[in-house]
């Protein structure tokens, strides 16, 4: 502000002096009337009782005097008066970055109806997996919480379609035990889930309705053990009374990992054959005397290990996330028929 000020008041003095009349020269200063006693001073001589410069007959004194009029050091003063540096100022006259602010003003809001700059989609957009990921055969994404991308957890990669399907789960087992005998002894019931099924469906079959767990289940027994290889997990269904005498109430759905696959950010394939890490299935009880397990479904999706905490000796616990698992026949699945994979691995297929 200070040199505005004074920018303004150099401005003003040059107007001025355009503007006043001319100033008769003093006696004795050049071009000024001589002294009474014909004399001017030092430098100068009196001609004509004029004041002019000594040996200078031309009297160039009056017309030009350019010291005086001219004066350029005064008027032009090119470094005050242009001074662009503190005329516009730019710095803070502008200060684009304060009055604008866009990346506060223009910040894009999601789920407000309108896919706007920065979003990679709008909340509730859905479109084909296909147009994401060519990979996917099947299935629709749908646009995350943030808007800052797609959800595929419904994208399936084969043209098959499923006969039924479990919705995305997360879940965390809070205690895994360490070794079948442990987990078959129940000695720490407290830490499984037991009044809600994790995994749900309904699926149709034979001009029959099959229900994932079985509606007449009041009883939900979520646990998995590990041992030196693999880690197991089971969700099984039972119908009790108040005093808590069980009847088991099938299907049940199991699944099992490589224990070296376990590892907190891994994504695991869920399927039957070797290229897949997880395999998951459905088993039903065949109404025979001996009651074998019989595998009526086989699922298919992915598998994220969320975090894992297992060491040897000791119990351990397990936070995973999947996707929209597919449930398909053992004869009909994204591979081809898996029936004789599964009886090789001295499975019983549900007839």
């Amino acid at each position: 502000m200070k040199k505005t000020v004074m920018l303004f008041f150099a401005l003003f003095l040059i107007v001025s002096c355009g503007d006043d009349p001319k100033v008769d020269p003093n006696p004795g200063a050049l071009g000024g009337e001589c002294y009474p006693n014909k004399t001017c001073d030092d430098g100068l001589e009196c001609s004509d009782n004029i004041c002019i410069k000594t040996g200078d007959g031309s009297d160039t004194g009056d017309t030009t005097d350019s010291g005086d009029t001219t004066d350029s050091g005064d008027t032009v003063d090119s470094g005050e008066t242009a001074d662009t540096g503190d005329t516009t100022d730019s710095g803070e006259t502008a200060d684009s970055g304060d009055s604008s602010d866009s990346g506060e003003e223009t910040k894009p809001e999601c789920g407000n109806g309108i896919k706007e700059s920065g979003e990679v989609c709008e909340k509730g957009e859905t479109k084909p997996c296909s147009e994401i990921d060519s990979s996917y055969k099947s299935g629709d994404v749908e646009c995350n919480d943030s808007c800052s991308g797609w959800l595929t957890v419904n994208c399936m990669a084969s043209e098959l379609e499923p006969l039924a399907s479990f919705p995305a789960v997360t879940f965390e087992l809070d205690y895994l035990y360490n070794g079948m005998n442990a987990y078959l002894e129940a000695e720490n019931q407290v830490h499984e889930l037991w009044n809600a099924a994790l995994f749900n469906a309904s699926i149709t079959m034979n001009g029959e309705t099959y229900s994932i767990p079985n509606p007449q289940a009041n009883t939900h027994w979520i646990a998995a053990y590990y041992d030196s290889s693999a880690l197991s997990f089971y969700q099984s269904s039972w119908l009790c009374n108040d005093q808590m005498q069980c009847q088991y109430a099938t299907p049940s759905v199991i699944f099992g990992a490589a224990l070296s696959a376990i590892k907190a950010g891994n994504e695991l394939s869920i399927g039957i054959s070797d290229e897949n890490q997880v395999n998951m299935l459905i088993e039903d009880v065949l109404a025979t005397d001996s009651e074998q397990d019989c595998v009526m479904l086989v699922g298919y999706g992915t598998l994220t290990v969320d975090s894992v905490n297992i060491s040897a000796g000791s119990a351990g616990n397990f936070k995973f996330t999947t996707s929209k698992i597919g449930l398909y026949l053992p004869a009909a699945t994204p591979e081809g028929d898996m029936t004789g994979e599964l009886e090789n691995a001295r499975f019983t297929i549900c007839k």
